[in-house]
């Protein structure tokens, strides 16, 4: 689903910087980590704020699934796209793509239980099913490289949505799951109060916002300075809280993301959607 969002103007003339002279319409897109109205209405607010900002057409993309969003960063149709930190070395790789903001807050893979569950350990998953959201969900990844390399065996069972992970886990139909620390923190209290956590991995960068090298150097630069700004003042924050990048900070793909490239997480992709 494309949706098409406001174009603004700007004046023409020596002073208009050279990446939007020709205002051509760039296409940002967005993983599905929600339905996708849902993406749509969270997304909204900031896209038409970075047209009217830096006076482009943004067209936003948003996916019902996550095999036809990754299609079309590695065929590198977006310009710009907000990916998981494991697709960002994909991303890289496929078409060149270049991080540029993400949130400054560090996330983390979790396994968890029943509250009233005897699991205590990751060790006593052995020969267990562990629900997950995805295959290649960067927590199902991360989850997979830390229970492999403890040599502990398990089945993994993709539920579509971290809410259906914890459902399952809690109505007792998988002894354990696994997401992100972030997701878990946004459900009610009363899912929370009903799990415990028994495992978590290192803390790894966020997910970050990716610019295709198609897209001048001057109107990353842009981007990146105008998400910062907007940030930067407290009328903004539901913006960013509804985009889950609550302290947007420039990204650096050798810093933040090229370490996990040593971790080959794509060995732990086990099938699945």
């Amino acid at each position: 689903m494309l949706l098409v969002l406001s174009l603004t103007s700007s004046p023409e003339g020596q002073n208009t910087p050279e990446f939007i002279k020709n205002r051509p319409n760039y296409i940002l897109a967005v993983l599905p980590q929600f339905p996708p109205v849902e993406v749509y209405k969270r997304w909204t607010p900031l896209v038409e704020r970075l047209s009217k900002e830096l006076g482009i057409n943004i067209q936003l993309k948003v996916y019902q699934k996550t095999q036809e969003f990754e299609a079309d960063v590695l065929k590198g149709v977006p310009d710009f796209a907000l990916v998981n930190p494991y697709f960002a070395i994909q991303a890289k790789g496929a078409q060149g793509y270049t991080p540029l903001v993400r949130d400054k807050k560090s996330i983390r893979g979790i396994i968890f239980v029943r509250r009233d569950s005897p699991i205590d350990s990751i060790q006593r998953l052995n020969d267990k099913e562990v629900a997950f959201v995805g295959s290649k969900t960067i927590c199902s990844l991360l989850l997979g490289y830390e229970l492999s390399k403890g040599k502990i065996h398990f089945t993994p069972r993709y539920m579509g949505t971290s809410s259906n992970v914890y459902r399952a886990v809690i109505l007792d139909k998988a002894p354990a799951g696994g997401t992100l620390d972030t997701s878990l923190k946004r459900e009610p209290a009363a899912v929370g109060s009903q799990l415990r956590i028994i495992y978590e991995t290192p803390m790894i960068a966020s997910h970050p916002l990716m610019a295709h090298p198609r897209v001048s150097e001057g109107l990353r630069q842009a981007v990146l300075d105008t998400v910062l700004q907007l940030a930067g003042d407290k009328n903004n924050h539901n913006i960013f809280e509804e985009i889950l990048m609550l302290k947007p900070v420039k990204a650096d793909y050798q810093r933040d993301y090229a370490p996990l490239e040593k971790l080959k997480l794509e060995k732990y992709i086990f099938g699945g959607e």
